[in-house]
């Protein structure tokens, strides 16, 4: 996930509630709960937050690979699904004169580990605990999460990009192609972290539209306790 505080923040990860839904799946394209498994790091629908670390910790993708979209820096890499759905994601926007770009992708344990220590230098903990996750529990380490902003770079990485035209048309669209915002406006006693328009992570199309029904919380909609805070085991 990343920040707002600054226009310019040191690299690092996590947005606005959808304006609007994808129609409503019918009750046979509605995911099964039960069914998903949120505890393997290779299920496109693991949970990751304050209080469910990566197991193991330094987890890293094996189907990484670099999407097909405009980048503001090369090599950006997610995992080989979520990258697909990146790319369908950047060409429905194009298709309607919105123009995205990859801001940021999967991190390793190793690069979180810089990315968090920035900006508990720049800010103190506390802070930093607000904007940016630990490593070992930071959605971008699972090769799911991507930081998208507007080609000009108007408010990139800053919470005014849920007001640009790029902002919203993601905020209304990103569910259709299987992303949601991940730290909606509104939910940081839930899920942790300060509002990231820009923040999406992957669950694929169903698990999208059933989370955009729920009110667009993942913890909410998939039946986790809220994640505000790391828990005592969780020393950085």
């Amino acid at each position: 996930m990343s920040a707002s505080i600054s226009a310019s923040p040191p690299i690092m990860s996590s947005p606005v509630t959808p304006s609007a839904s994808p129609e409503t799946p019918t009750a046979s394209a509605v995911p099964d709960e039960s069914t998903m498994d949120h505890g393997s790091p290779d299920s496109i629908h693991v949970m990751v937050n304050k209080l469910n670390p990566l197991d193991p910790a330094d987890y890293a993708p094996e189907d990484l690979h670099v999407p097909d979209v405009p980048a503001s820096k090369a090599s950006m890499e997610l995992r080989d699904e979520a990258a697909g759905a990146a790319e369908d994601l950047f060409a429905a926007a194009a298709d309607e004169g919105v123009d995205l770009t990859l801001v940021s992708a999967y991190r390793s344990y190793g690069y979180q580990q810089g990315t968090y220590g920035g900006w508990v230098e720049r800010y103190g903990q506390a802070e930093a605990d607000r904007i940016s996750a630990r490593p070992g529990f930071s959605e971008h380490q699972t090769g799911l999460a991507m930081d998208v902003g507007a080609a000009d770079g108007a408010c990139t990485l800053e919470q005014c990009f849920g007001d640009t035209p790029e902002g919203a048309w993601v905020a209304e669209h990103a569910a259709e192609h299987g992303w949601i915002i991940r730290y909606p406006d509104g939910a940081e006693d839930v899920t942790g972290y300060s509002p990231e328009p820009w923040h999406l992570r992957y669950v694929g199309t169903e698990a999208a539209a059933g989370v955009v029904r729920s009110g667009g919380v993942l913890e909410t909609a998939w039946g986790f306790d809220p994640a505000p805070d790391y828990g005592p085991d969780s020393a950085p």
